[in-house]
């Protein structure tokens, strides 16, 4: 691990260290905090272009849930104070401090294939997990796409309504 660091450094590549696992050892797992009733996100559903997140903190603290789309990898901005040469993301605050039932934020993402998620921020450093990924269904483009069965990959009950909806943007599902 340390010749490889070594290696990226020598090379003038911090950037290679950028969100990876490499520039911080995570104790967690989105999974672990699930199971311990620890700040969390689960799916709660997609529709093509889409994603649902419910983010969760049942504890006595703050938490702050970074999130990117569909991989994209800052270069620049407010530097990371715990996962070293990687940036600040954008992301949900979910305030449990002073609240005894679970506080949650539920918040809709358009991506092209993925959001991924990522706890390093917050009251507790025991409970910081790396980039979970949420996929996101496929979104229709054009009839082309709706041809030859893809209808269906896009949840359309039929052919007829997939190109309705490429056609008008009106969505009949």
């Amino acid at each position: 691990m340390k010749r490889l660091f070594s290696f990226a450094l020598s090379l003038g590549s911090v950037a290679v260290l950028s969100g990876s696992a490499l520039a911080y050892d995570f104790p967690n797992t989105n999974d672990d905090n699930i199971a311990e009733g620890l700040p969390h996100v689960v799916k709660m559903g997609d529709a093509p272009g889409e994603v649902t997140l419910k983010f969760i903190n049942d504890t006595n603290s703050f938490a702050y849930f970074e999130y990117r789309i569909d991989g994209e990898a800052l270069t620049s901005g407010d530097a990371h104070p715990v996962v070293t040469g990687d940036y600040i993301y954008e992301g949900v605050r979910v305030d449990g401090r002073g609240v005894s039932e679970p506080v949650t934020e539920t918040r809709s993402f358009s991506a092209t294939e993925k959001v991924e998620v990522r706890l390093a921020l917050g009251g507790e450093r025991d409970w910081d997990f790396d980039w979970t990924e949420f996929d996101v269904a496929a979104a229709v483009g054009d009839k082309v796409d709706c041809m030859s069965g893809g209808w269906k990959a896009f949840g359309f009950e039929n052919q007829g309504q997939c190109v309705r909806f490429v056609t008008s943007g009106k969505d009949s599902r």
